[in-house]
C-alpha cells in the first residue's frame, strides 16, 4: 500500500474537510451514481466552459478560476472511515475537479482514496484529463466493477489551449486511453463539452476505431439560467468564433 504524503502548507493551500463523499446530485446521480468524491477543492486545469467554478463552496472570484486548488488534508483518513458504507454502491470520482491534478503526483490523496476503498469494491467510475490516471492502474486492474473516462473534446491543440489553457496536451490523453485498455480497463471517452473541430471527419473516425466501451457526446450544458451544471459565457462567446462548430457536433453526433 502507497502512504499517502503528509498535507502540509509547503504543499500549497489545504484544508480541513468534513466529508470527500457527497450524495449524488442532477446528472450525475440522472446517470446511476449514488455517491461523489472530490480529494480536491478547485482545478488547476483552469477549463474556461466548466460549470464547477460556479458552485458556492468556490469562494473565490470567478476570473480565479483556474489558479488554485485546496487539497483536502485528511481525504485519505476520512475515505478509510467512510469505505465500507461504500460497498457495492456507485461512486463518482470527481465531480466537481479532478482526481488527476498535477499535485497529486506528490501528494497520493487519489491513490491513498482508492487504495482505502478497495477492499469493499464500490462500483467505481473515474473521471479526468490527468493522463497521470495510469500511474493506478495496478489498482484498477483489482477492481470488479471499474470504467475510466478520459475527456477528450476536440481534436486541435490549439482548441484545447484556448478553452483548456492548463489542461495536459491531447495526445497524452490518448496515450493514457492506450494503456488503460491495453491493461485490461474498461474505458470511456467524453467528449464533452464538444468544442471546435479542426478535422471532424477523421476525429470521428478515431473515435469510431478506438471503439471504447462508452462514448459521450454533448454540447455546452444549458440551464436556461437555473442554477446547475452551466456553461460559462465566455467559452460560448469562445466558441462562437470558431465556424463550423454547430456542423461539426451535428457530424459527430
Amino acid at each position: 500500500m502507497t502512504t499517502p504524503r503528509t498535507v502540509e502548507a509547503g504543499s500549497g493551500p489545504v484544508q480541513e474537510a468534513r466529508s470527500i463523499f457527497s450524495p449524488a446530485t442532477g446528472f450525475i446521480r440522472r446517470a446511476g451514481f449514488a455517491w461523489t468524491c472530490n480529494p480536491y477543492l478547485g482545478c488547476t486545469f483552469g477549463c474556461r466552459y466548466c460549470y464547477a467554478m460556479y458552485l458556492p463552496q468556490n469562494r473565490r472570484p470567478i476570473s480565479e478560476w483556474g489558479r488554485w486548488f485546496a487539497a483536502k488534508r485528511n481525504a485519505v483518513e476520512l475515505a478509510q472511515h467512510t469505505a465500507a458504507k461504500l460497498r457495492g454502491a456507485a461512486v463518482y470520482l470527481s465531480s466537481v475537479t479532478d482526481p488527476y491534478l498535477p499535485i497529486e503526483r506528490r501528494l497520493h490523496l487519489t491513490r491513498g482514496i482508492l487504495e482505502a476503498l478497495l477492499p469493499f469494491q464500490p462500483r467505481l467510475l473515474v473521471q479526468t484529463r490527468g493522463p497521470l490516471v495510469v500511474r493506478d492502474l495496478d489498482l484498477f486492474q483489482q477492481w470488479d466493477a471499474i470504467r475510466v473516462n478520459v475527456s477528450i473534446p476536440t481534436d486541435d491543440d490549439a482548441i484545447r489551449q484556448t478553452f483548456e489553457p492548463k489542461a495536459p496536451p491531447l495526445e497524452k490523453r490518448w496515450d493514457a486511453l492506450a494503456a488503460l485498455r491495453q491493461a485490461g480497463i474498461p474505458v470511456g471517452i467524453c467528449v464533452t463539452p464538444l468544442l471546435p473541430l479542426a478535422r471532424p471527419q477523421a476525429f470521428v473516425e478515431r473515435l469510431l476505431n478506438f471503439a471504447p466501451e462508452v462514448l459521450v457526446v454533448q454540447e455546452f450544458h444549458e440551464s436556461g439560467g437555473r442554477f446547475g451544471a452551466d456553461t460559462a459565457p465566455a467559452a460560448r462567446e469562445l466558441a462562437a468564433r470558431h465556424e463550423g462548430h454547430a456542423g461539426a457536433y451535428a457530424a459527430v453526433c
